[in-house]
């Protein structure tokens, strides 16, 4: 065991790019993300293909796995309850950041 962990060296690569959240909501429980948790985003990494973004979508802010399928992109949720949003050009859609880390009690 390592008892020497500094939490800002392990969860942050990118400082000045890193911020924390805290969730709200269920659409993301089957990835072990839940109402609560904190998640640690990262504004500079790149988000690729089945990715958990922080996404700002008409608006409001949405946590999702982001889907690329041809020319189609789309928000999947981890809960079969929730559908999975296909993006068009007319909403207004913008990634704000990748989840790198999620922290929540036990």
């Amino acid at each position: 065991m390592d008892l020497d962990l500094n939490l800002q060296e392990y969860l942050v690569q990118h400082p000045s790019a890193t911020f924390c959240v805290r969730v709200t909501g269920d659409s993301m429980q089957n990835a072990g993300i839940f109402s609560g948790d904190v998640m640690v985003v990262d504004r500079a990494l790149e988000p690729k293909n089945n990715t958990i973004v922080l996404a700002v979508l008409d608006g409001e802010f949405t946590v999702k796995r982001i889907q690329k399928k041809g020319r189609q992109l789309f928000l999947k949720p981890e809960n079969e309850t929730f559908k999975p949003i296909q993006i068009t050009e007319e909403m207004d859609f913008k990634v704000w950041g990748v989840v790198t880390h999620i922290i929540h009690k036990v």
